[in-house]
């Protein structure tokens, strides 16, 4: 029996690309801004499909190397800020094994990658020059619902909260290691971002506005709509990145 190609109410899944269709345009248009600046804010209504977007259009894009400058080797540290960014994302790093597959999530690799991106806005950057990630690869660190940072920062901790901003900001100024930034926000909580050093304007340089996904569907799964899709997309692209 076929597996049901309708994922409900959820957002669509990484691996679920080859049911997701009728956004190419807004994935080229991602796919430009992360190109342009290393750091892509993706802004919009609730429920208008930001996840789904950017798990289910832009990261098959980018496996596929539709960013022919940057290639297609990336690790993607996928993560929620929730009430502890520093550690979600020092576990979302680990994880994507950009550190190496053999180091695990075992306490003590959390513990001192915590440790490292807690030394300053540019603790990543140095967790990276301490382990390189292997030649031509690129990380992508992906914060869904960023919104939940402001909660953070109100109600628990905000040197936390500011020290985490600053940390992605700061990794996406540097051009020595490969490091792109992608977020995921509902709208309401732009005028939030006031409170944080620099993001108001890094956010101006690269946000993409989602539109409500009323083009977005699913069709049977093919074997061949990655490779169809891979001919189109990275032809575009290798020129403009």
């Amino acid at each position: 029996m076929m597996p049901h190609p309708y994922p409900g109410l959820r957002p669509f899944k990484r691996e679920e690309s080859d049911i997701f269709f009728g956004r190419e345009q807004h994935v080229d248009q991602l796919l430009e801004t992360l190109c342009r600046h290393r750091f892509l804010a993706v802004v919009g209504t609730s429920g208008c499909g930001k996840s789904s977007l950017v798990k289910a259009g832009m990261l098959p894009a980018l496996d596929a190397g539709f960013l022919a400058q940057a290639g297609a080797h990336w690790y993607v540290a996928d993560l929620r800020p929730g009430h502890q960014p520093m550690w979600a994302l020092a576990n979302s790093l680990l994880v994507s094994q950009a550190f190496g597959a053999t180091r695990g999530t075992e306490p003590e690799s959390l513990a001192l990658l915590h440790a490292t991106l807690r030394r300053g806005p540019l603790g990543l950057v140095e967790a990276l020059c301490e382990t390189p990630l292997p030649e031509r690869a690129n990380l992508l660190v992906l914060v869904d619902q960023f919104e939940e940072i402001f909660r953070y920062r109100r109600d628990i901790d905000s040197q936390e909260a500011d020290a985490f901003v600053a940390l992605l900001v700061a990794s996406v100024m540097q051009r020595e290691i490969n490091v792109y930034i992608a977020l995921t926000m509902r709208s309401d909580f732009l005028g939030d971002c006031a409170v944080f050093f620099d993001l108001p304007e890094t956010i101006n340089e690269s946000q993409f506005l989602a539109p409500l996904s009323r083009a977005t569907s699913v069709r049977p799964r093919s074997p061949n709509r990655r490779a169809s899709l891979a001919a189109t997309s990275s032809l575009a692209w290798s020129t403009r990145c």
